[in-house]
């Protein structure tokens, strides 16, 4: 009798348990099947510049401002990549006296996404100028190539490849357009000529522009020597190169020593070192292997970090891993390698990098097929990406051409990418 009543006893607790773990049972978040429905805008709240509000369940969030009745080109992202049902941005790009209307897209776990409000935005919204420090990385469309402009917050330019020759004028009209007359520092990430032609051309950036500082990846290891050229277009111009070394950074080396303001900082990550991914070079595609003597940074400003990449393939991506640990190359705004080709940006780069937004210099005119698997990976890691040939945010490969320069600015907490249109 005393054995069935404990057998008893036992029955009513696992029924209770059950009964317990049933009640309490929630719906899994991250499942599409189970949370159907895009967040939900409540509560926003917009005054001088700075937008807040919130969603009814966790989500990332873009919030996009155009002016009043104008197209939507300026995306303002929050420096955290959390999941989070409360939200602030700083708008980076507004101008004093200009009305702005706005909209909010949301992303939730279950990777639903939408536009979806309850709330007025404003239509009319006044707008006020950031005129705090800030840090700027554009990407200007020269086509098949690269080339690309750092702004540090204390003011220093930093050129970081000059495209091709014959993209120079879209290059020099960018920086006369923005302003940029002179070059604190120029650098050559690897030695093929969509990335150094805009140097070495005569009338080019050498002979226009004053540079400070020109540097090269380092020649220990590196797969191919600086172009006859490029050199002697620098000794023309008297102008010394400085070799880059993985491991460099600004505060081991005054090189990178870009700017004193209190939160920047440069590391070199990867440079000039082609040869260490040889194993038989008569099987590689013709000229490819030159890729892996990128140099490739992590560039820091507050809690945000930027990452040209230049067109560094797997190889690098895995060793900079490897070398430095997932922690020194998690970055907010990556520069997709290779031009967005399927041989760099690889998932376990993606992974490690965990960006939220990927910038591509060219992504998809050129061998389109190659590419998607690429702009599907970075969607995969919740990440935006924008091409100087789709400058609309994750525009489908398919999708009819749209040329611009892309600008990534940050005040070391909110991040806004701007698209300016450009005329081919």
């Amino acid at each position: 009798m005393r054995r069935a009543r404990l057998w008893l006893m036992v029955v009513v607790a696992l029924s209770l348990v059950l009964a317990t773990g049933c009640a309490e049972k929630e719906t899994n978040p991250f499942d599409p099947s189970q949370d159907p429905d895009a967040p939900v805008v409540t509560d926003f709240s917009y005054s001088d510049g700075v937008a807040t509000w919130t969603t009814d369940e966790p989500a990332l969030c873009v919030l996009e401002y155009a002016p009043t009745d104008g197209e939507y080109r300026n995306y303002v992202y929050e420096s955290t990549k959390t999941h989070s049902e409360s939200h602030r941005v700083t708008l980076l790009g507004m101008e004093d006296g200009q009305t702005y209307q706005f909209r909010i897209r949301s992303l939730d776990r279950a990777g639903n996404e939408d536009y979806r409000t309850n709330v007025a935005l404003p239509d009319d919204a006044l707008g006020t100028a950031f005129t705090d420090l800030t840090m700027r990385l554009s990407v200007i469309d020269v086509g098949w190539g690269l080339s690309m402009v750092l702004e540090t917050p204390g003011g220093a330019h930093v050129m970081i490849d000059s495209g091709a020759d014959h993209h120079l004028d879209d290059v020099e009209g960018f920086l006369y357009d923005h302003d940029i007359t002179y070059l604190d520092y120029a650098i050559i990430s690897h030695y093929h000529a969509d990335h150094y032609g805009g140097y070495a051309e005569d009338g080019g950036i050498l002979d226009s522009f004053w540079v400070g500082e020109f540097i090269a990846p380092d020649t220990t290891h590196a797969l191919m020597s600086m172009p006859t050229s490029l050199r002697e277009k620098l000794d023309a111009r008297n102008i010394d190169v400085n070799y880059a070394y993985e491991g460099d950074d600004s505060w081991n080396r005054s090189l990178f020593n870009w700017d004193d303001t209190p939160g920047f900082f440069v590391r070199v990550l990867s440079a000039g070192i082609g040869t260490q991914f040889i194993t038989d070079p008569d099987m590689l595609p013709e000229d490819v292997e030159g890729n892996n003597d990128s140099i490739v940074m992590r560039v820091t400003f507050g809690d945000v970090s930027f990452l040209p990449s230049a067109d560094a393939e797997f190889f690098v991506e895995h060793h900079i891993v490897n070398t430095f640990g997932r922690a020194a190359v998690r970055a907010d705004v990556l520069q997709a390698g290779h031009h967005g080709n399927d041989d760099a940006t690889s998932e376990f780069w993606l992974d490690n990098v965990d960006p939220r937004i990927g910038l591509i210099s060219n992504a998809i005119i050129e061998a389109p097929l190659t590419k998607e698997v690429v702009l599907q990976n970075l969607r995969a890691v919740d990440a935006d990406y924008f091409a100087t040939d789709r400058i609309i945010p994750n525009t489908p490969r398919d999708a009819d051409p749209h040329y611009g320069h892309l600008i990534a600015v940050t005040d070391g907490e909110s991040i806004e990418v701007m698209t300016e249109d450009h005329e081919w």
